[in-house]
């Protein structure tokens, strides 16, 4: 069992959000037996998240906090609770997860699992076995499906290369921190790192739904499917210099 595992919370205008998910995220770990802790980086927001992590924090004693002082976007949130993760002893697993509530946090005993028998990244899947979406637009769908079927194609070994429930080791963390992408397109590049590394990869099945509070701060656009197909390339460019 893991017996000190973190989840980290990248955090923009999720007023509404965030406490009710770390309230469930407390249920999930009294309900197995985890004694683990969340890590929320406050990504510059305006409303009232700063708020609700202060009543998280009153009420259960076991979320510590980052705040950017302004919004730098999610790539730099990952990056800031990545280094703050590897500070941590005796760190088991890091997990990522939306602050929207479109994941659900009782998935993280799949994750859970799948580190435990060695995997070192373990992508939230929607493209696998009992994977699936609920209420959510079929325009996303089809964009989503697209990219990630163009993804392995290119050669990308998972099925749901965008997906950002995702769970970690400690060497998959140290390779997360030399990613150099500044947008939701660091998704990718984890997974293309972690394979070049000779990491284990694993997809375990999750139930995509959609936010009920607040706004979306993804957004599919020809300038991020660009990225995706951009960093590919140099990836695998860079691949057979080396060999060469």
């Amino acid at each position: 069992m893991l017996s000190q595992g973190y989840v980290l919370i990248p955090c923009f205008n999720e007023e509404g959000n965030l406490l009710r998910l770390v309230e469930r995220l407390v249920e999930v770990f009294r309900t197995n037996g985890w004694a683990w802790k969340i890590l929320c980086v406050n990504d510059g927001s305006h409303d009232r998240t700063s708020e609700e992590i202060d009543l998280a924090q009153a009420k259960f004693g076991n979320l510590l906090r980052i705040d950017h002082p302004r919004n730098l976007g999610f790539a730099q949130a990952i990056r800031t609770g990545v280094e703050t993760l590897l500070q941590q002893p005796n760190l088991d697993g890091a997990f990522i997860m939306d602050a929207d509530l479109t994941h659900d946090p009782a998935s993280l005993v799949l994750f859970a699992s799948a580190l435990e028998d060695g995997a070192d990244l373990v992508i939230g899947s929607r493209y696998v076995e009992r994977g699936k979406m609920e209420r959510v637009p079929f325009w996303r769908r089809a964009l989503s499906g697209l990219g990630n079927s163009v993804g392995r194609l290119m050669g990308i070994p998972v099925k749901d290369a965008t997906s950002g429930y995702r769970a970690f080791s400690r060497k998959a963390l140290e390779i997360v921190r030399s990613c150099r992408e500044n947008d939701f397109s660091i998704q990718l590049e984890e997974v293309l790192l972690c394979r070049k590394a000779g990491l284990r990869l694993a997809e375990v099945p999750i139930t995509l739904g959609v936010r009920d509070v607040g706004i979306s701060k993804f957004h599919y656009s020809i300038r991020l499917f660009w990225r995706y197909f951009l960093l590919v390339l140099s990836l695998q460019s860079r691949a057979r210099n080396q060999r060469g």
